[in-house]
């Protein structure tokens, strides 16, 4: 063989083996990119509305968590949880609300030596609740309702778990201690008169005001009592509004 002939040899095997790498090099790229991908949506990094959903429910609960809407349309957020206190009497509340309502307590009995006020539920677990909304639809079916009515209307007084406010650890059920039952006569003891005239004062607004059913969701209580800080509780009780308009406009 010719020296030429070997020179052309030469320069074919090396343009051979450049074309060769440049093939191997792109099908590691797009065997990359691909596995990434899959790792991707493995992860659930893919999900983007999810994504989107956890970090709105964490700002919420960074930004003001005692303005935090729990209803039958807005299922309290999961990672959502305030620090609790124990009463006296065995209940659970936020610890963030724990002062304001030992003042407006101490505040009531002391302007009024006539006057003692309970509170007969705050705090409730996941499992309580269900408790709750179960011996509702239970009593309604022992009255001869229906299944479905008596669910129904157990759903109209007793949330479903992850719906209700009491989870949060923000509000209290307060009555007279002389007259301890969760019905509308509670409205009619001094105390209570008391409270709703009071409670701005200190942090805390009615829930569930008569005439506002249409928008809270929930019949008139005037024994549920939420904790949302002085501010939001006298514009809320000064405009006449509901949690939900005063949240919506935020």
């Amino acid at each position: 063989m010719s020296k030429r002939s070997r020179r052309y040899l030469i320069l074919i095997l090396v343009f051979v083996l450049f074309f060769d790498s440049i093939l191997v090099g792109m099908y590691l790229m797009i065997d990359a990119k691909g596995d990434k991908t899959e790792n991707q949506n493995r992860m659930g990094m893919g999900k983007v509305e999810q994504k989107v959903e956890s970090v709105k429910a964490a700002k919420q609960k960074k930004g003001n968590s005692l303005l935090v809407l729990v209803n039958k349309d807005n299922k309290m957020p999961e990672d959502f949880h305030l620090p609790l206190v124990r009463l006296k009497n065995g209940k659970f509340v936020a610890e963030k609300m724990y002062a304001s309502l030992r003042a407006m307590w101490f505040d009531c009995e002391r302007e009024n030596p006539s006057y003692s006020i309970v509170v007969s539920s705050a705090y409730r677990s996941h499992a309580k609740q269900s408790k709750l909304l179960q011996e509702e639809i239970q009593k309604n079916e022992r009255l001869g309702m229906s299944s479905k009515a008596a669910k129904k209307d157990a759903l109209r007084t007793v949330a479903p778990p992850g719906f209700s406010e009491h989870q949060t650890g923000l509000c209290v059920d307060i009555t007279a201690k002389n007259f301890q039952l969760l019905n509308r006569a509670q409205e009619n003891t001094p105390e209570n008169k008391w409270l709703q005239k009071h409670c701005k004062d200190y942090g805390f607004v009615l829930r569930y005001p008569k005439g506002r059913e249409t928008v809270t969701g929930y019949s008139y209580e005037p024994w549920h009592f939420r904790y949302v800080g002085k501010k939001a509780a006298k514009e809320i009780a000064r405009r006449g509004i509901t949690l939900e308009e005063y949240v919506r406009e935020q």
